[in-house]
């Protein structure tokens, strides 16, 4: 199958060329998901999909054109890349377009990306992981009036990228992820939680530890109570921090954000824009991330781009287009929700260099303070402010815990918020879009009622 794609890519971009364009890229992809949901006992749903298509943009003095199609039948792809080139034609010419990237010598490849045992799990495998999931969780829950979902999702895909200037890449991925989802009652409240893991690794899967951590957290979350607001510190356990710094951050140094005047730190590179305590890279060859690669969406090589150092803003992240418009370094991180889109930016293994302590350290820590263990918000990305719901919280007076939060609010500026970091845990874990371990903020302004 890897000889088929690249075959299939590098004949779409000859007749590409043969047809017109000055230059061309094919995106190839093929994948197969499987995905079981259950509630307690039962199962509720299962579905396999498989997909494969192919993705055509064409270049013809500086005009773009992109068409896609649902097959790799050769009939197909022929109308695709004529598609595309009538867009060519049409469209108007970008001068910030210089050209698509150049295959280079320094590609490395990327470790732990694909795993047998994942490639070929059957239902029977998926439902047992689903199972253990879920009895873990009862045995926390024993005595409660509850209700349990969990799932398991598995994929397997194979991408490849071939265009006019000597790139043709392919590599295989697979990936499994595992949830426990349970709602419980209590007297006159009634709350619920969540766990899960993601890996490419199969064996790195626990679901015993997931149904119990998902048993836990829900029980820990009964009878909630609003507190006196005010300035205080906050610690974002590992799942809060990366909410915080993945929708609030990371989206900011996105080169084609900062170009549009959509960033908070469009005026910033190269100040000190947080704490020395912070560190952040972003490592495309992270052996076995959830966001490794070999090469990015345009078939650049991955690399480790150092984001912040001892606090300063030291790159954005580009691909080949905001590179090219900046005169910087392509940092490889173009990225494409699949074959049926352009490139834009994302990252890869978004990391928080881990420090010293973790989560229950910073608890005993704290006099008075509140835990974000997650939140669904981010903030205005051109003035950074933020509003975050507490979605999952605690509120801790003399170093414990007191309660759970309800209704209450964070509130301070990302700037400020990077720049008060003052601790930062060594209990990373990984996340869909970040590693991050838990990190403490000296103060914002939390609101409650």
């Amino acid at each position: 199958m890897v000889d088929s794609l690249l075959t299939i890519g590098e004949k779409a971009v000859k007749l590409a060329e043969k047809l017109g364009a000055d230059q061309a890229e094919v995106y190839l992809a093929q994948s197969r998901s499987f995905e079981i949901e259950a509630e307690n006992n039962a199962i509720k749903g299962a579905s396999e999909s498989k997909d494969a298509g192919i993705g055509i943009r064409t270049i013809i003095d500086k005009k773009i054109g992109f068409a896609y199609v649902t097959t790799l039948d050769d009939s197909d792809i022929e109308e695709a890349v004529n598609h595309s080139l009538s867009l060519a034609r049409a469209s108007i010419p970008d001068p910030d377009f210089h050209t698509l990237p150049e295959s280079l010598s320094n590609y490395q490849n990327a470790k732990g990306l694909f795993d047998k045992e994942i490639h070929d799990m059957t239902a029977e495998v998926t439902a047992e992981l689903i199972i253990r999931a879920i009895d873990a969780t009862k045995q926390v829950l024993d005595g409660y009036n509850y209700a349990i979902e969990a799932g398991v999702q598995s994929s397997s895909s194979m991408n490849a990228i071939v265009n006019s200037l000597g790139i043709a890449k392919t590599e295989p991925r697979t990936s499994i992820s595992i949830y426990s989802y349970p709602i419980i009652k209590a007297d006159d409240d009634q709350t619920a939680s969540y766990e899960y893991q993601i890996s490419r690794k199969f064996n790195e899967i626990d679901p015993e530890w997931v149904g119990r951590s998902a048993g836990r957290l829900a029980i820990g979350f009964l009878h909630p109570k609003i507190i006196e607001g005010g300035e205080m510190p906050v610690v974002f356990a590992p799942l809060g921090a990366s909410a915080v710094l993945s929708r609030g951050f990371a989206d900011a140094v996105n080169a084609e954000e900062v170009q549009m005047g959509r960033s908070y730190i469009a005026d910033a590179f190269g100040e000190k824009i947080a704490s020395e305590k912070l560190e952040i890279v972003d490592d495309g060859l992270l052996p076995g991330g959830i966001g490794t690669r070999s090469f990015d969406a345009e078939g650049f090589p991955s690399q480790r781009t150092s984001v912040i150092e001892n606090g300063i803003l030291k790159s954005l992240l580009h691909n080949s287009y905001t590179a090219n418009k900046d005169r910087v370094d392509n940092t490889g991180n173009a990225s494409r929700p699949s074959y049926s889109g352009l490139p834009g930016i994302s990252t890869t293994n978004f990391m928080v260099s881990p420090g010293k302590g973790d989560l229950n350290t910073f608890i005993s820590e704290l006099d008075t303070g509140v835990v974000c263990r997650n939140t669904g918000d981010r903030p205005n990305m051109t003035t950074g402010d933020l509003s975050a719901m507490i979605i999952e919280g605690y509120y801790v007076k003399n170093g414990e815990v007191q309660h759970p939060l309800k209704n209450t609010l964070i509130g301070i500026n990302m700037r400020d918020l990077l720049k008060r970091i003052s601790h930062v845990g060594n209990d990373s874990r990984a996340t869909f879009s970040m590693i991050t371990p838990s990190i403490v903020v000296e103060r914002a302004n939390v609101t409650s009622g």
